[in-house]
């Protein structure tokens, strides 16, 4: 069965998480897991708005080290997915929709 077909009768946050899927797994290897170096590779080129302005956030910071270190250290899709919601709820771009949802 196609992508497109799974996703058509899906809701958004459904196909936000698929696609999130999808590219994880476009750049995991055949064990589906990513190294630490690719995984910071894959957030700094495809999570740029989010991690903008985060740079001097000890938790960027620790999240990044912990990138740093090991790098041929595999990580899962579990793994990454709690690294970009970490790196989300931190982001600037998070706060400035909170800030527009308390508007409403």
């Amino acid at each position: 069965m196609s992508l497109v077909k799974v996703l058509r009768n899906c809701t958004d946050l459904e196909k936000s998480v698929a696609t999130i899927a999808v590219i994880f797994n476009n750049h995991a290897g055949p064990d589906g897991k990513l190294s630490k170096a690719q995984a910071k590779d894959l957030l700094l080129a495809q999570f740029q708005s989010f991690i903008k302005g985060q740079e001097l956030k000890p938790k960027y910071k620790e999240i990044i080290s912990d990138l740093d270190e090991d790098k041929d250290k595999k990580i899962d899709f579990e793994d990454f997915m709690i690294i970009l919601t970490s790196l989300t709820i931190m982001s600037n771009i998070m706060y400035e929709l909170q800030c527009l949802t308390m508007k409403k």
